[in-house]
């Protein structure tokens, strides 16, 4: 009886160990690992942001005159250094005179309210995932934490201070700097901007006008229709309310392929030439 009792108890045990799953590495710290295996010691700098640490990617001019300080966020689920265009510009913008900081952000959290699922009584199409307004106000949150703190250490270099964003996370930027923020910023580009959630996305459009600093809203014919389908949206908007530092420019190719990157860092070239930067 005694070893019947012990064999069920070790059965049990075994049980509950393997019942113990690890939860999966968040993907910033993939990233950021990866980014210490790679890079050089001086190319990741570690910034504070509240009690929260993250790692950036610095690069540091390569020409004679200084122009300033670039920030590169990338879109939501992409690494600081990503080919979708952010690591070409973060090295390409050196040899124009500009100091490049790419900064790792937050891990998106579970955005949608509920599963949406087909009525099959229905004649259309069920409703869009809709995201969580809680939610993605608290992810804001973080987000603009960690842009203020990289803000901060930029004002370190001298000269004109821009900001690159990617997808989603260019358009919350809009949202924040429609708002008057503290933060004083010389020109905003965005790469592909979206929502994942087409009510906010037509909403947070409206922002575009409102920014004050000149704005160039890049997008590519391989862009999903989240991206295109608002396109004309903010061009008339922008010419409603006078935004006249408002700028569209399509690419054409792969995001990923070098003449696309190449024709990307000219493009944001002439538009900070003419925007006197």
């Amino acid at each position: 009886m005694r070893y019947l009792l012990l064999l069920i108890w070790s059965l049990n045990l075994f049980a509950a160990q393997a019942l113990e799953i690890k939860a999966p590495d968040s993907l910033e710290s993939i990233f950021q690992q990866d980014q210490f295996h790679y890079y050089r010691g001086d190319e990741i700098k570690m910034v504070l942001a509240g009690e929260t640490e993250f790692a950036t990617l610095f690069r540091d001019r390569t020409s004679a005159m200084a122009k300033g300080i670039v920030i590169l966020m990338p879109d939501w689920q992409l690494p600081a250094n990503n080919y979708y265009g952010l690591d070409s510009l973060r090295k390409t913008l050196n040899q124009y005179g500009w100091v490049s900081y790419a900064m790792n952000i937050p891990d998106p959290i579970a955005f949608y309210q509920q599963e949406i699922k087909a009525d099959n009584t229905l004649f259309h199409a069920p409703d869009a995932e809709r995201l969580d307004t809680d939610a993605l106000n608290a992810y804001q949150l973080q987000l603009m934490s960690r842009f203020k703190a990289v803000y901060q250490t930029a004002l370190g270099h001298p000269g004109f201070i821009i900001v690159i964003a990617q997808g989603a996370t260019s358009t919350l930027l809009v949202d924040y700097f429609a708002k008057t923020p503290e933060e004083e910023v010389d020109a905003l580009i965005f790469l592909s901007s979206y929502l994942p959630d087409r009510a906010k996305n037509e909403l947070l459009n409206q922002n575009f006008a409102k920014v004050k600093p000149p704005v160039l809203d890049i997008f590519s014919t391989a862009d999903s229709s989240l991206v295109k389908e608002t396109l004309s949206q903010r061009k008339i908007i922008a010419t409603r309310e006078h935004k006249l530092n408002y700028r569209q420019r399509e690419l054409f190719n792969s995001q990923t392929s070098p003449q696309q990157q190449a024709r990307l860092t000219k493009e944001i070239y002439g538009f900070l030439t003419k925007s006197g930067l």
